[in-house]
């Protein structure tokens, strides 16, 4: 099932402002649900400092503070349903006032595995799969029908479907509404009921058993539509097609064994019966080719690194759903090769393998409930301290850093030595890792930190946990403090600004977007195929996607033409018109080219933050009004 990702946060964690801003802002990507649990407090007093309920605009979870904060440290702890019905929670932390501590939040989160869901979720999940399956089984076995097997199709489709209608039932009650898992569900229930009762007439309305095989197969298309699939980080054809063929696969299996276990032996030719054990059979077991192969290529889809497997709880769970699918196999190949002919000794060794089948449904419901192990917290080599801020490298290094996968991975060279600064996607330094620089393993400096002597002059290999990147940063370089003063005096004075902004948290999650801005503090922004904006003065508008009305909310006025970086310091030209260097508040470091005395491009890398800015124009005509009312 998808989860929407954080995108970013307004006032970033950890960021330091000079006034109090009127609301946090919460962004996915994804639309989002508000859950119970969302607060903001005074990290000294533990005073709430909400000033009303939160609220949500599309993808945004607004948090609106009170007015007059004094300066010191805010804890924020945001709450959200994604769309697929899970509930997530997060934290950060920003200071009010130049003087503010680090911050540091001092609330929790969690977001809670519920079993009850799991044990839901393995009913639902189970009767689809059996209904859908059994009647994949009918249409297999047609020409053989007979009027006893006929009403023992219509008894297993009917507890099949109870099954569905049962555990839809009860996930539907606690899923948020509004969201598209809450809306498919609604769906999917509707159509166990109506087949349910179809199944049931069917026995003396022969018809009616046409309506629950129908209800049946469409059901097989209510975990895709509703699930991980259709995530943005997906691919948008493959991954639908992938994922229904894996639900159909899995559901030819288990609801013809069902059908060999209930409906066959009602049969009273035993030839009729051995002929729809043989085309079930050839039918299994292209179905379980077909289902190792697509669960191979989901996992593939929901794992970014081999140690994944067995690091994250998502990963675990997949170990133990192949360990049964083995025996499975096993069984399998057993009751094809061997008892295809012994049919009483086929349908005990076929009740086995139903047995084990349900358990596989249950690590699947419970895979449901586990975010993808490429979106887990990465662990650390040493899981029982408390994460900490990356050690900052020396000032007088020569700095550049770019995205490694989701870490953003800095190094700082002095002549002899290079530091390597590894963040992740929290803003802490990431341990554990086997980092090595032109081939030589560098050892831990700090949180986050990890030095290794290299040559003083010639590019930078870093490697990481096997994945590389290569930097071409020089031990000595020109102080460039003046000219980056000079280039931010010139940003100040611009009157317009015209620049494209690319924005990633991770390799496949990322937008890019046009913004427009004059000075003093009016912007807007557009971006593609997704939301926009319009900021003037006190009041924003924003809007989910092209085609969503406009919502006006207050806005802290935002002086448009102030630089991303506040206390630079590593600053140096690395190349002719290429400055580099490190805001330590964020932290953050960036890589910008110059045109004159105004960038043409900036790099900046952060925590969960890559971000990479074209400047199209300063002081061209650019015009911003308030967007109509209708």
């Amino acid at each position: 099932m998808a989860h929407a990702t954080l995108v970013r946060t307004t006032p970033a964690h950890g960021a330091v402002l000079d006034r109090a801003p009127h609301v946090v802002r919460v962004e996915f990507d994804d639309r989002v649900r508000i859950a119970s649990g969302n607060a903001v407090v005074a990290n000294g007093s533990g005073k709430s400092a909400l000033a009303g309920r939160p609220r949500v605009t599309g993808r945004t979870l607004l948090l609106p503070l009170r007015t007059g904060l004094k300066d010191g440290v805010y804890s924020v702890r945001w709450s959200i349903f994604s769309d697929d019905g899970h509930r997530e929670e997060g934290t950060l932390a920003f200071g009010v006032g130049s003087g503010a501590a680090a911050p540091i939040s001092v609330l929790g989160a969690s977001a809670p595995f519920a079993w009850n869901n799991v044990l839901l979720r393995t009913l639902y999940f189970f009767g689809l799969l059996a209904a859908g399956g059994a009647t994949i089984f009918w249409l297999l076995v047609r020409g053989l029908h007979s009027d006893r097997l006929r009403a023992a199709y219509a008894h297993l489709l009917f507890f099949a479907l109870l099954a569905a209608f049962l555990g839809g039932s009860g996930i539907v009650h606690s899923a948020p509404p509004g969201t598209r898992f809450a809306l498919l569900l609604k769906i999917a229930v509707t159509i166990a009921l109506v087949g349910g009762a179809a199944a049931a007439l069917a026995p003396t309305v022969r018809v009616l058993l046409a309506v629950a095989a129908a209800c049946s197969l469409a059901l097989l298309a209510a975990p895709t539509l509703a699930g991980h699939a259709l995530d943005r980080n997906q691919p948008r054809v493959l991954a639908p097609l992938v994922d229904v063929a894996h639900a159909a696969s899995a559901a030819v299996w288990i609801g013809g064994l069902l059908s060999l276990v209930y409906v066959l032996p009602r049969a009273e030719d035993p030839a009729l019966r051995a002929t729809a054990v043989r085309r079930f059979s050839t039918s299994a077991l292209v179905a379980v080719s077909v289902l190792a192969l697509t669960g191979l290529g989901r996992a593939l889809t929901e794992l970014s690194a081999v140690s994944q497997i067995w690091s994250t709880s998502y990963g675990r769970t997949l170990i133990v759903k192949t360990a049964l699918f083995a025996p499975l196999v096993g069984l399998g190949w057993l009751n094809r090769s061997v008892l295809i002919d012994a049919f009483s000794r086929l349908r005990r060794s076929a009740a086995a393998e139903v047995t084990l089948l349900c358990v596989v449904v249950v690590a699947v419901a419970v895979l449901t409930e586990l975010r993808p192990g490429k979106d887990a917290p990465t662990a650390t080599a040493a899981p029982l301290a408390a994460a900490q801020p990356a050690a900052l490298p020396p000032r007088n290094a020569v700095v550049d850093a770019r995205e490694l996968g989701t870490l953003a991975l800095a190094v700082a060279r002095t002549p002899g030595a290079t530091t390597v600064t590894l963040l992740g996607s929290d803003g802490t330094g990431a341990n554990g890792r086997r980092v090595a620089v032109n081939g030589t393993v560098a050892t831990p400096c700090g949180s986050g930190c990890y030095r290794a002597t290299t040559a003083a002059t010639g590019p930078l290999r870093v490697e990481v946990n096997g994945r590389s990147t290569t930097f071409d940063v020089p031990a000595r370089a020109r102080p460039a403090a003046d000219l980056l003063r000079r280039v931010a005096r010139a940003y100040r004075a611009s009157r317009t600004m015209v620049f494209d902004e690319r924005l990633a948290s991770s390799p496949t999650i990322s937008s890019t977007t046009r913004f427009r801005m004059i000075a003093p503090d009016k912007l807007a922004y557009q971006t593609r195929n997704g939301p926009a904006g319009v900021v003037i003065g006190a009041v924003r508008w924003d809007k989910d996607s092209p085609s969503a009305p406009w919502v006006k909310s207050p806005q802290t006025p935002v002086h448009v033409t102030e630089p991303g970086w506040g206390k630079p310091t590593n600053v140096h030209e690395i190349a002719p018109g290429v400055l580099t260097f490190l805001d330590r508040q964020i932290p953050a470091w960036f890589h910008m080219t110059l045109g004159g005395e105004r960038p043409r491009r900036v790099r900046m890398t952060a925590a969960a933050h890559f971000m990479d800015d074209r400047y199209a124009g300063f002081d061209v005509p650019v015009e911003i009004s308030p967007p109509p009312s209708r």
